[in-house]
């Protein structure tokens, strides 16, 4: 039995100006990375998105702030890994 500590959930949180049309102080949109076994057993897990509300002018925007997650799970993960 490994006695080390186990990575359960990563919790990422963005943020940005509000946008032009709605206003607001911020925009926030936070990512969850969960897995009901716990993301080291997993090696990753399910994406959970929540915001109040969050603009982007283009969905490339979108898809590198996951892939910036993505990366963050990855290299998380194989970390783990690669100590064993």
């Amino acid at each position: 039995m490994d006695n080390k500590p186990n990575l359960d959930n990563i919790t990422f949180l963005f943020s940005q100006e509000p946008n032009c049309i709605d206003g607001g102080e911020h925009e926030t949109l936070e990512v969850r990375v969960e897995s009901s076994l716990g993301v080291d057993y997993d090696e990753g897990g399910f994406f959970i998105i929540k915001t109040e509300q969050w603009a982007f002018d283009d969905i490339t925007e979108f898809s590198e702030m996951m892939q910036r997650v993505q990366n963050a799970v990855d290299t998380l993960t194989k970390n783990k890994k690669n100590k064993k």
